[in-house]
C-alpha cells in the first residue's frame, strides 16, 4: 500500500469556498487547490492509500473509477515532482 507524507514545512489553510492555499516554506511558493484538489490532498494527508483516495472522489463527484484514478494520479504525480509529499512504502 502507497501512503504519503507531507514535510513539517508545508503549510495548507482552508479557504471558506472549500479551496485551499498551499505555501513550501522551503522556497517561499504558493499553490492552490479547488474542490477536487483539497479532498484529494485530504486524503494525503490522513494517510489514506490511492485506492481510497481514487474511492472518495467517485463517491463525492459520482465519476467512473478512470476518470477519478487520472484526477488522483495527475495531482499525486504533480506533488512529488514538486517534493510536497513523500512517498512511503513500495
Amino acid at each position: 500500500m502507497t501512503t504519503y507524507t507531507i514535510p513539517d514545512d508545508i503549510i495548507v489553510t482552508e479557504l471558506d469556498n472549500n479551496e485551499a492555499i498551499l505555501l513550501d516554506m522551503r522556497n517561499k511558493r504558493y499553490y492552490s487547490f479547488n474542490e477536487t484538489g483539497l479532498l484529494i490532498f485530504k486524503g494525503i494527508e490522513s494517510k489514506s492509500s490511492d485506492d481510497k483516495i481514487i474511492e472518495n472522489i467517485m463517491s463525492a463527484y459520482d465519476v467512473t473509477r478512470d476518470r477519478a484514478s487520472a484526477s488522483v494520479n495527475s495531482l499525486i504525480k504533480r506533488l512529488l515532482s514538486l517534493n510536497i509529499i513523500e512517498k512511503n512504502g513500495i
